[in-house]
C-alpha cells in the first residue's frame, strides 16, 4: 500500500490512540500483507508478523503509519513517543515488540469494537450459512440519537403488520432506556417474561443451541400479546434502574454461532407463530445493538431528523455497517424514516437528507445491474427513505399501549410506513403456523403456450383501451370521482366541472356516459342505487380524436337528445367556428356566455342565437330536462397561455355559464365540462384553490389505490387473469389488491425473497408524474407493451409480466406519453421536443433554467404539467419523462424523494 495514503494521526495521548489508529488502518485495508496483530496495552506494543518478514521494517512501517520521528531508541529497545506537554521532550513512552510467527485467522465477531486488531479488520464479517430459522424476517429501528420517534415508529409498524393478520414479536432492547417495557407495564399488563430473561438462558446454554430460552419464551410469551403483538419488555419490574446484568456480546463465546441472539430470535417468532421479529434498539453506536445490526439478515430500519448531529451520525453508521456487514442479493435493504420535520420550512434539508441516506444505503448493497436495463425505479423504490412529518399531538405520548397505538392509528402513522408494512409482511409460505395456508396462496406456474397465449390476449385488449376514445364498445372502470358526481346528483342535474390531466380519462368518460344516454342508465352502469334522474345526455363539443364509428354514434344520441324529432342538431364544425368567430372579436363577460349557451342550444336543434338564446333556453327547459356535456376544449383554445380572449372564453365557461345554470327555476338544465386542470389553472388565476376545491370530489385524478385497480380490471377484462371476477375486482380491499395482483406480475421484481422493490410499489413509482398523478392511458399502455416483451420469456411461469420486460415497457410507455402529449398540447408537446432535441451533453438532471434554455414562463408550463419539479435553483424530470427524452440522471437521482415530498405537501394542503 502506497505510504502517501496513510494519514498519521494529529495527537497520540494513551495506548487507546495507539490501538484506535492501528484498528482504523487495518479496517481501511492500509495493512501491508505481512502484517497480522497489533495489540496495544498501557504497558507495550505488541506487534505480529509474518515469518519471513523483517523485525526493522515493521518498526519501519510503525513509524511512518504514527508520522515521521514517532519512533525512537531508548535504553535498548525501540519506543512509540507519546504526545506531551507542549515544548519540551517527551518522556511518555510505550515499548515496541515485534514477534515473527504464521497466521492465526483469529475468530472475529459481531461487536463495533473487536478484541483484537488485526489485519482481517479491513474485511468483512463471515456471512450466515443459512436464512433465519423458518424464514422468519427480523428488523431492528435504530437510531444515532435519541428522542427521533424510534420507539414511536416502531410500535405503529408492528401494529400495522399484526392488523393485516400477522403475529409480530416485539422486542424493547433498549437495556438501558426502555419505552415499550413502559408502555406496556402502564397498559396494566404482566411481564412474565423478558429481554433479560431471554439473554440469560442464552448465556447459561453450554451446547450452542438455544432451546431452554426457545422453550420458555414460547411458554409465556403469548400472555403479553396484544392484538397480534407479542411484546418482550426488557425486564419484569421498570423500578429496578440500573445497567443489565448481561448484554447481547456476553452471548458471544467461541461454542456459538457470532449471530447466536438473532438466530435465537427467529426460532423462538417461529415457535410462537410469528413470522416478524421487531427489536427496538439502543440508541448511538453501543454495543447493546451491534450484535443484532450486524447481521446482514436483518432489515435495518434507521430513523432520524434532519439536524445535523442525528442525519450525520445515522449516515456515519450506515457507512460502517456496509463495511463490517454489507447487504447482498438475499438480504433485505436497508430502510429510512426521516422524521419530525416541517413539510414548509424544513423541505430542502428533508430532501437533501432523503439523497444522503439513499446515496449512503446504496453503497452496502452488492450490485444488481443487468446489461441492458435500467434499474433506477427499481433502486429508488426499495432505498427510497420515509419521510414522517411532524405532527404535534405525536410530541407528548401517553403512557400506557392502548393510548400509543389509538394515537398512531388516528394520526394515521401506519399509512406513512406502509412500505415498510409491505416489505415486512413475508409470504404466507414459511411460517410454522401458516404452513398449511401457503401451498393455496402460491401463484400457480402455467403452461408455456398457455402462458404465451395470455401474454397476447393481455397485450391485443390493453392495445385497444390505450386510446378508448377509438374503441366505442369499451366497458369502463367506475371510479370513486363517477360514483360521487352520481350520488350527489341523484335527483337534480350536475352542474360541474370534471378536471383531469392528459390521459386520465376525460374524453373516455363523456364518451361512456354519452353512450348510456339517460343519466339514470349511466348510473346503473357505474353501480349508484337511488338515482331518479331521467334525464337525456346531450353531447356539446366533443374530442377530435374520436373514430369514425364513435362519432358516428355520437350523432345518433345527438338526434335523440334533440328539442324535436324534426330539429336539426349543429355539427361540430358549425359550432367550432362559432367559438372562433367569437374568440377574433372582443367580447364581454355577458356576450361571451350567450356564445356558450347558444352551442348549448345548438346542439339539441333549438334555432337560437346569442341575442335570445337565453330566453330560448328558458322556454326550452320548461318542460325539458337536459344534461349538456363538454369535451375537447383544448383543441379549441391552444394558445391559452398566451391569449387573453382564450382565457377568458374559458373562465366565462367554467363559471359564468354554471352560475346561469344555476339560477334557472327548479335547475332542469345540467352541465358537466370536462377539462384539463391545467387550462383550468390559466384561465383562473385568482381564487384557484377554491374553485377546484369547489369541484374536487369530480376530479379524474387517479390515486394509487384505483390504479392498481385499474391494472387488474384490465388483466381480469382480457381474459388474461381469470382467476377473479368482476366483482371480486370492484371490491377488492387494499392489502387483497396487492395480493391479487402477483398473478399479473408477481410480488416482487424478482423473486419473492430477494430484495428487489415490489411491483405493485415499482409500477406506482415509474409511471407517476411529479403532480402524484397516473393516467389511464400510461397504464394500459404499459400493461400492452410489458405483455409484448414478455412473450419470449419463459423464465416466470408464475406471472404474466416479466421484469425485464416491464422495465423495458417503461421506456416505450414514456415516448408513448410524449407522443400523445404533443399530438393533444402543442403548447406543452413544443417544450418536450425542446428538451428531446438539445444535445447528450445537457440531457443531465438536475438541470438550470440556462442548461436547457427554456424561460421560467416555459418551466412554469411543464411544472403544472407535472414534467419538471423545481427544487432551490434546479429542475428534475420523472421517471415517465426522462426515459422518453433521454435524460440521464447525474449521481444519484432524488426524484422519488421529491415526489414525496410532493405527496407530503398535498396531503397538508
Amino acid at each position: 500500500m502506497p505510504e502517501q495514503e496513510i494519514k498519521a494521526p494529529e495527537h497520540i495521548y494513551t495506548w487507546v490512540d495507539v490501538d484506535a489508529h492501528l484498528a482504523a488502518l487495518a479496517a481501511n485495508g492500509l495493512w501491508p500483507d505481512w502484517l497480522h496483530e497489533c495489540d496495544a496495552f498501557w504497558d507495550g506494543l505488541d506487534v505480529t508478523i509474518a515469518p519471513d518478514a523483517s523485525p526493522q521494517e515493521a518498526l519501519s512501517w510503525i513509524n511512518d503509519a504514527f508520522g515521521v520521528g514517532s519512533t525512537i531508541s531508548h535504553e535498548g529497545e525501540t519506543v512509540l513517543r507519546l504526545d506531551d506537554v507542549p515544548g519540551r521532550p517527551s518522556a511518555r513512552l510505550l515499548p515496541i515488540s515485534v514477534c515473527q510467527r504464521e497466521l492465526v485467522v483469529p475468530r472475529r465477531e459481531p461487536r463495533w469494537r473487536e478484541r483484537r486488531v488485526v489485519r482481517s479488520l479491513g474485511e468483512p464479517l463471515p456471512r450466515p450459512e443459512t436464512p433465519f430459522p423458518g424464514h422468519v424476517r427480523v428488523a431492528a429501528m435504530h437510531s444515532f440519537k435519541g428522542g427521533v420517534g424510534r420507539t414511536l415508529h416502531g410500535v405503529a409498524l408492528a401494529d400495522a403488520i399484526a392488523q393485516r393478520g400477522d403475529r409480530v414479536l416485539l422486542v424493547d432492547a433498549d437495556l438501558e432506556a426502555p419505552g415499550i417495557s413502559w408502555m406496556f407495564s402502564a397498559h396494566g399488563r404482566r411481564v412474565d417474561f423478558g429481554y433479560e430473561d431471554f439473554l440469560a438462558l442464552l448465556h447459561s446454554s453450554d451446547d450452542g443451541r438455544p432451546d431452554d430460552a426457545v422453550k420458555l419464551g414460547a411458554a409465556y410469551l403469548p400472555n403479553q400479546m396484544i392484538g397480534g403483538v407479542i411484546v418482550m419488555p426488557t425486564r419484569h419490574s421498570l423500578w429496578e434502574i440500573g445497567p443489565p446484568r448481561l448484554e447481547p456480546t456476553d452471548l458471544l463465546t467461541p461454542d456459538r454461532s457470532i449471530y447466536f441472539l438473532t438466530e435465537s430470535l427467529a426460532e423462538l417468532a417461529d415457535q410462537l407463530g410469528a413470522r416478524t421479529v421487531l427489536i427496538d434498539l439502543r440508541a448511538g453506536s453501543s454495543e447493546l445493538a451491534a450484535p443484532v445490526l450486524l447481521d446482514p439478515r436483518v432489515q435495518r430500519i434507521f430513523v432520524t431528523t434532519v439536524s445535523n448531529q442525528s442525519l450525520y451520525g445515522t449516515l456515519r453508521t450506515i457507512q460502517e455497517l456496509g463495511r463490517r456487514a454489507p447487504t447482498r442479493a438475499d438480504d433485505p435493504a436497508s430502510a429510512a424514516v426521516i422524521t419530525q420535520f416541517r413539510e414548509e420550512g424544513h423541505r430542502e434539508l428533508a430532501t437533501e437528507a432523503a439523497t444522503l441516506l439513499r446515496d449512503m444505503i446504496s453503497r452496502t448493497l452488492e450490485p444488481v445491474t443487468q446489461e441492458g436495463e435500467d434499474r433506477t425505479v427499481d433502486r429508488d423504490v426499495t432505498l427510497e427513505p420515509i419521510f414522517s412529518v411532524f405532527q404535534d399531538r405525536l410530541l407528548a405520548l401517553p403512557a400506557s399501549w392502548e393510548a400509543v397505538v389509538d394515537l398512531v392509528r388516528r394520526q394515521q402513522l401506519a399509512e406513512t410506513l406502509e412500505p415498510l408494512i409491505e416489505g415486512l409482511t413475508p409470504p404466507q409460505e414459511p411460517s410454522v403456523a401458516n404452513r398449511e395456508d401457503a401451498a393455496t396462496s402460491q401463484p400457480v406456474a402455467v403452461d408455456n403456450d398457455e402462458l404465451t397465449a395470455r401474454r397476447r390476449t393481455l397485450s391485443e385488449f390493453s392495445g385497444r383501451l390505450a386510446y378508448a376514445e377509438t374503441a366505442d364498445d369499451a366497458q369502463f372502470l367506475p371510479t370513486e370521482s363517477l360514483r360521487n358526481m352520481l350520488v350527489s346528483h341523484r335527483t337534480e342535474p350536475p352542474l360541474c366541472v370534471v378536471t383531469g390531466a392528459k390521459g386520465s380519462g376525460k374524453t373516455f368518460t363523456q364518451l361512456q356516459m354519452c353512450f348510456r344516454k339517460t343519466w339514470r342508465d349511466y348510473a346503473v352502469d357505474v353501480g349508484v342505487e337511488g338515482v331518479s334522474l331521467d334525464a337525456l345526455l346531450a353531447p356539446v363539443l366533443v374530442s377530435k380524436n374520436l373514430s369514425d364509428s364513435a362519432r358516428e354514434r355520437l350523432s345518433k344520441i345527438q338526434q335523440d337528445a334533440s328539442a324535436s324529432q324534426a330539429a336539426e342538431p349543429a355539427t361540430q364544425l358549425e359550432l367550432r367556428d362559432l367559438i372562433d368567430g367569437a374568440l377574433r372579436a372582443e367580447l364581454t363577460n355577458s356576450q361571451w356566455r350567450r356564445i356558450w349557451l347558444t352551442c348549448m342550444a345548438r346542439a339539441v336543434g333549438i334555432d337560437a342565437s346569442p341575442e335570445d338564446v337565453e330566453q330560448k333556453l328558458v322556454d326550452f327547459s320548461s318542460a325539458n330536462t337536459r344534461i349538456f356535456l363538454f369535451d375537447g376544449l383544448e383543441d379549441l383554445l391552444q394558445d391559452l397561455i398566451e391569449s387573453d380572449a382564450q382565457r377568458q372564453a374559458l373562465r366565462v365557461l367554467l363559471i359564468d355559464c354554471l352560475d346561469w345554470l344555476r339560477s334557472l327555476r327548479g335547475r332542469p338544465l345540467g352541465l358537466v365540462i370536462f377539462v384539463r386542470r391545467d387550462l383550468v389553472q390559466s384561465a383562473i388565476r385568482q381564487n384557484d384553490k377554491q374553485f377546484f376545491a369547489r369541484y374536487r370530489d369530480y376530479e379524474l385524478k387517479w390515486n394509487h389505490f384505483e390504479a392498481l385497480r385499474l391494472a387488474l380490471w384490465v388483466a381480469q377484462r382480457s381474459g388474461a387473469v381469470p382467476e377473479f371476477t368482476p366483482e371480486e375486482v370492484a371490491t377488492a380491499k387494499n392489502q387483497d389488491l396487492s395480493t391479487m395482483l402477483h398473478p399479473l406480475w408477481g410480488e416482487k421484481m424478482g423473486s419473492p425473497k430477494s430484495r428487489e422493490a415490489r411491483s405493485d410499489g415499482w409500477f406506482l413509482a415509474a409511471l407517476s408524474d411529479f403532480n402524484e398523478q397516473i393516467q389511464a392511458r400510461d397504464i394500459v399502455t404499459f400493461l400492452r407493451e410489458s405483455a409484448a416483451f414478455s412473450m419470449d420469456d419463459s423464465r416466470w411461469p408464475t406471472r404474466l409480466l416479466a421484469p425485464a420486460a416491464m422495465r423495458r415497457a417503461l421506456v416505450q410507455c414514456s415516448l408513448d406519453k410524449i407522443r400523445a402529449i404533443r399530438e393533444e398540447s402543442p403548447q406543452v408537446g413544443e417544450l418536450l421536443s425542446h428538451l428531446d432535441g438539445l444535445p447528450s451533453d445537457k440531457k443531465r438532471i438536475p438541470f438550470i433554467p440556462e442548461q436547457v434554455d427554456l424561460s421560467s414562463q416555459n418551466l412554469e408550463i411543464l411544472a403544472s404539467n407535472g414534467v419538471v419539479f423545481r427544487e432551490e435553483d434546479q429542475y428534475w424530470i420523472p421517471e415517465i419523462f426522462r426515459h422518453g427524452l433521454s435524460f440521464k440522471a447525474t449521481g444519484r437521482p432524488k426524484i422519488l424523494a421529491i415526489a414525496n415530498l410532493v405527496r407530503q405537501r398535498n396531503n397538508l394542503d
